[in-house]
């Protein structure tokens, strides 16, 4: 008899209340249930590690979003697990699978939630829940396929030390490109310019002039702002973009909320004035470019020069406080459970 005959019930971490900011312990429950069912031409996964994101916050909030998780749903999140059962036929039993299975130990869902198989000869889960997935692809689509990043170009990226500005920074030194990173932590600062790829680092929490600290790295202009926070971090970086400078907004972290809407300093001007381009995206819109991406994130890793640092919660117990860790800085690494 395997773990999954003997399985009786499955744990879950449920929405039951929408966020006004960040998402707390309050906003969800612990629940056993009876172990799933295979729905027809679908699949039942045993989860091996799930994500924590800092998009989580808007998929939980009343604001209008790209995503929103409903109340009573289980938490929605990407993970890495095994198929133990299959009614689909691309999809074999024992293929290990990157998809949408959420904040639970086994996840019953329809073959549309499977995403793409993952090859763990090549790398561990948890690189496939990071530098190999959706953090790695969001990388390489912003500054590889939109920013169109030059050898010799600048990049500035801000919470440079997370899951997706780490994988940016090692992109960035792998393509000959100056990375230089924002974050908010001294510990985080030192490992992004190790393992990172960053020839410097900017804590914005301790700067008491974040611009001029911003114009003292930067002394030919920044071509390239990933910008992962917005607000008032946004604010000091934007005097300091070079001619022809392109934004990528990824994220942002920085701003407490959007209702009522934000007051801050109009961009019009450096727009036109500099040529400015700043592009918003969705990673999942530019679905053709994954298979590019892929085969680059796949040879880098292989040849060590792209490297995934996780941070590992253990159970389920810990996953209702996981986001307000994640915006608290106290993660080292990609945030992820292992339920």
């Amino acid at each position: 008899m395997n773990l999954w005959e003997e399985a009786m019930q499955n744990r879950q971490v449920r929405v039951i209340s929408r966020a006004t900011d960040i998402p707390s312990a309050d906003n969800f429950e612990i629940i056993e249930t009876a172990k799933p069912t295979r729905p027809d031409g679908g699949v039942v996964v045993k989860v091996i590690l799930t994500s924590v994101d800092p998009a989580m916050r808007g998929w939980l909030s009343n604001e209008t979003n790209y995503m929103t998780v409903p109340t009573g749903e289980v938490m929605r999140a990407l993970a890495v697990g095994e198929i133990i059962e299959s009614d689909a036929a691309d999809w074999k039993v024992g293929d290990h699978v990157y998809g949408w299975f959420g904040w639970q130990q086994y996840a019953a869902v329809p073959a549309d939630a499977l995403l793409w198989k993952v090859d763990l000869s090549i790398a561990p889960a948890a690189a496939w829940l990071g530098a190999l997935g959706l953090n790695g692809l969001t990388a390489w689509v912003g500054l590889k396929y939109l920013a169109r990043a030059k050898a010799g170009e600048t990049v500035m990226v801000s919470t440079a030390a997370g899951a997706v500005g780490g994988a940016v920074g090692q992109l960035a030194k792998a393509a000959g490109l100056n990375a230089i990173g924002l974050t908010s932590d001294d510990a985080k600062a030192e490992m992004a310019k190790s393992e990172m790829g960053y020839s410097q680092m900017v804590n914005y929490r301790t700067a008491e002039d974040l611009s001029a600290v911003i114009a003292e790295n930067c002394p030919d202009g920044i071509d390239i702002y990933f910008d992962n926070t917005g607000g008032w971090i946004a604010d000091a970086v934007f005097p300091h973009l070079a001619q022809n400078a392109r934004i990528i907004q990824c994220g942002t972290a920085a701003t407490p909320s959007w209702i009522p809407h934000p007051d801050g300093p109009r961009r019009e001007r450096d727009m036109l004035v500099k040529r400015l381009s700043w592009q918003g995206f969705v990673v999942f819109d530019h679905a053709d470019a994954f298979p590019q991406a892929f085969d680059e994130l796949k040879t880098l890793f292989q040849a060590g020069k792209l490297k995934n640092r996780e941070h590992i919660l253990a159970g389920l117990d810990d996953a209702p406080n996981a986001i307000s860790m994640l915006y608290r800085g106290e993660n080292m690494g990609r945030l992820m459970i292992s339920p």
